[in-house]
């Protein structure tokens, strides 16, 4: 039973050398030298895998910086466009002067009236001010 386990597990002529090492071998090796085997296997296909697996080609992931850098939405679509204008531009219909003359103030001006009333009037409420602050 045991020869046709070790020819389940070697099978063929070229581990007809191994066959018969292990049958020399005591049985108290033989599990710490399956288990070492079996450990460097287990080690040289994770290997394997993170060799093929670095050397794959990967797709193209986009960052949020390559995405900041196209625009979703077109720059005509995130702004307002400027009102057009249609009243033309402020014309001064005089040139501005720096002082006023008796003539342009004459129609603007209208006489009081009686100016001793009005005088009156003021000088009552500048000495009720005066005499308010202490």
């Amino acid at each position: 039973m045991k020869e046709k386990a070790a020819e389940i597990l070697f099978p063929g002529k070229y581990f007809n050398r191994i066959k018969g090492t292990l049958k020399k071998l005591p049985n108290t090796k033989k599990k710490p030298l399956l288990f070492t085997f079996g450990g460097v296997f287990v080690l040289f296909l994770i290997i394997l895998i993170i060799a093929l697996a670095a050397h794959s080609p990967k797709p193209k992931k986009s960052s949020p910086v390559d995405m900041a850098v196209v625009p979703v939405i077109p720059m005509e679509d995130l702004f307002i466009p400027a009102e057009p204008d249609f009243l033309p531009k402020f014309l001064p219909e005089r040139e501005p002067k720096t002082s006023w003359s008796v003539e342009d103030i004459r129609p603007y001006w209208k006489n009081p009236g009686n100016p001793e009333l009005w005088q009156a009037e003021i000088k009552s409420a500048v000495d009720k001010l005066m005499e308010a602050v202490p």
